[in-house]
């Protein structure tokens, strides 16, 4: 490096006195929401630092210029954010917490998911991937022949795109197996060189998916992250404010099935945040069920009962777009932060005074998958198509629910009718890119993510991305860049 490059890159001291520094600070919390940098400016200092001589920007306000642009501006967020997380993780880490798991809350769920024979768990945070894979390994191991034929579903959602890409190749160097008896590490992993590459019936229940916890409002069946039996989130929460954690806490138990168990860090016990559920002590690990009874929709009926005469008529054109009306009503315990709350939709019009009320059945198809109760979904769904043959939403959400209940030809052949029925509509695209890039298809991934990002080119980023959904096109966006660059289409 030359001293003349040497001479202008950034300092930490020049980063804390620059006039710009407080607005940059607050763009990098706001978006990440890791408080836990409010009150450590040396550090977060030094990183923007780092980045900014990485990239030849030697102020503040010419890199917060940067990160709000259109164009660079999330492919550098990305990087900062990689250098902002942290990613020291290993196999089975906290063993008391998977002794929990494997005594406990498996057997549990196993036994309370034998009818419907299916097993959903989600790893948040996953960082670099040892978590989910640890957990796949139990499974595989300790109750393989109990859960032979179910549909077993391990997800690993994270805000590291480098992260990602790292856990979606399941492969690790020896520090990452630490905890991990050699005996076990042969049976599970195979030599790749200087690393250790998981076998493929460790790896065939798992995948990985980006999810930011602060702007991704969820359940969301949209988002493939609804009606969990486990959900782990671990050494997480305690980089968020107190105001987020208390915002994200209510989404965990809305996420969870009825006796769904929830898995923190140690260092996150917490009676208030966690008064809605049940608390289970076991040694060495602080556990949380959730044991109230899902609700139903208020003022719906039946999703078995046969289509209504007050469903519409119309039936629409083929390329209609069949689009539901406003989000479904929160049913959160308490306010959340506002960033958190997914953007409104343009109000309904009003009704007529004494005119029969329409029942709003796609909106009672999407309540009940967001909380988990697939076969009633199934049958709303079923009755819609049944009315309104032509209604691409009703297709896309059978969709939905045919792969949480491990119907995979089903599932392509619903997504492909919504995209026949009508192109525009962005969801349906992307989640035939996850479904092929699932399928090892990378070319077909690719396209149909291409063809998503092409559909959301020009729109607000602060809008839904479809009316109904509690997805905006800002988080839709970023979602199709990271799965782009997964599946080698950046």
């Amino acid at each position: 490096m030359s001293v003349s490059a040497v001479s202008s890159s950034p300092t930490t001291a020049a980063i804390l006195d620059d006039p710009a520094y407080p607005r940059l600070k607050a763009l990098v919390i706001d978006t990440t929401g890791m408080a836990f940098y409010r009150d450590k400016d040396g550090d977060l200092a030094r990183i923007l630092a780092e980045r900014m001589a990485e990239i030849g920007i030697d102020d503040c306000s010419g890199y917060l210029d940067l990160l709000q642009s259109l164009g660079q501006g999330k492919a550098e967020m990305d990087a900062l954010i990689a250098e902002l997380t942290i990613g020291e993780t290993y196999f089975f880490r906290h063993k008391e917490q998977f002794d929990a798991l494997r005594d406990l809350i498996l057997p549990d769920v196993i036994e309370r998911n034998r009818t419907v024979r299916r097993l959903r768990i989600w790893s948040a945070g996953c960082a670099t991937g040892p978590e989910p894979y640890s957990v796949a390994i139990m499974l595989e191991r300790e109750f393989g022949e109990r859960i032979a034929g179910w549909h077993v579903t391990v997800l690993g959602t994270d805000i590291n795109q480098k992260f990602l890409t790292r856990a979606r190749e399941g492969r690790y160097d020896e520090w990452a197996f630490r905890a991990m008896p050699d005996s076990l590490r042969t049976a599970c992993f195979e030599r790749a060189g200087n690393q250790w590459q998981i076998r493929p019936e460790f790896k065939r229940n798992v995948s990985f998916q980006y999810h930011n916890l602060i702007k991704s409002p969820f359940p969301s069946l949209a988002d493939n992250i609804a009606g969990f039996d486990i959900i782990i989130c671990r050494n997480v929460i305690i980089y968020f404010s107190q105001a987020t954690v208390e915002g994200l806490v209510p989404c965990f138990h809305e996420t969870l099935n009825d006796g769904g168990w929830l898995i923190m860090g140690h260092a996150e016990p917490n009676q208030r945040l966690f008064s809605n559920f049940r608390t289970v002590n076991t040694p060495g690990a602080v556990l949380y069920q959730r044991t109230d009874r899902p609700m139903e929709p208020v003022g719906t009926l039946s999703p078995f009962a046969p289509p209504m005469p007050s469903l519409p008529k119309v039936i629409p054109l083929p390329t209609g777009r069949g689009e539901p009306p406003g989000p479904a009503p929160s049913r959160r315990s308490r306010p959340l932060p506002s960033r958190l709350v997914p953007s409104a939709s343009p109000p309904a019009a009003m009704p007529c005074p004494g005119a029969p009320q329409p029942v709003d059945r796609l909106k009672v198809a999407r309540e009940l998958a967001d909380s988990g109760q697939w076969e009633k979904a199934a049958a709303a769904c079923d009755a819609i198509i049944a009315a309104v043959p032509l209604d691409a939403w009703a297709h896309f959400y059978r969709a939905m629910v045919h792969e949480q209940l491990g119907e995979d030809e089903q599932c392509e052949k619903a997504l492909r009718r919504a995209i026949y029925l009508d192109r525009r509509l962005v969801l349906p695209h992307y989640h035939l890119g996850l479904f092929l890039a699932r399928k090892d298809d990378a070319a077909g991934a690719e396209r149909s993510f291409r063809n998503a990002q092409a559909l959301l080119s020009g729109l607000a980023d602060e809008q839904p991305v479809n009316p109904g959904e509690k997805i905006t096109v800002g988080q839709m966006r970023e979602a199709v860049a990271m799965h782009l660059k997964l599946v080698g289409g950046a």
